[in-house]
């Protein structure tokens, strides 16, 4: 992966960067359901949906079930758990780009996010790779996931 240039200020909204295992599990799971021949809005909502049935696994030792359908023309997953309900769509996936900045999502994460899952490395080595510690909630910044790559 070639490294982008950036400039002074841009290198200090770097280091102020913080992402963790929801952003990086979602994205690694939106690529490969694009890799699998799905449309952009299904693997967001697969993305994100993958990194809140994954949580919602290891906190609560629940399986939640969900599936991607349209409901009043809007996609999105519906999330059961303890007769809960819970309607996700793309725009949940949005926020990861946002916290992290546009920019910095196209030029570094999702670029090496991408690169790593290429190469073969399953998320658990992923998340090895650049260091993220393995307790719940953990997350490093964007220079230090920088620096694993």
């Amino acid at each position: 992966m070639g490294s982008p240039e950036f400039t002074e200020k841009e290198l200090e909204e770097i280091k102020s960067i913080k992402i963790g295992k929801w952003d990086i599990i979602s994205e690694y799971h939106r690529i490969d359901w694009l890799k699998k021949g799905h449309n952009e809005e299904e693997a967001k909502i697969h993305g994100i949906v993958i990194a809140i049935v994954g949580y919602r696994a290891r906190t609560k030792k629940e399986k939640p079930f969900y599936e991607i359908q349209s409901k009043k023309g809007e996609k999105g997953a519906t999330i059961r758990a303890r007769n809960k309900e819970k309607w996700i769509t793309s725009k949940e996936f949005d926020k990861i780009i946002k916290k992290m900045g546009e920019n910095y999502y196209k030029k570094i994460f999702s670029p090496a996010i991408k690169n790593l899952y290429e190469k073969g490395y399953t998320y658990s080595e992923v998340k090895k790779l650049v260091g993220i510690p393995p307790n719940i909630g953990a997350k490093i910044t964007l220079d230090k996931f920088i620096q694993f790559l």
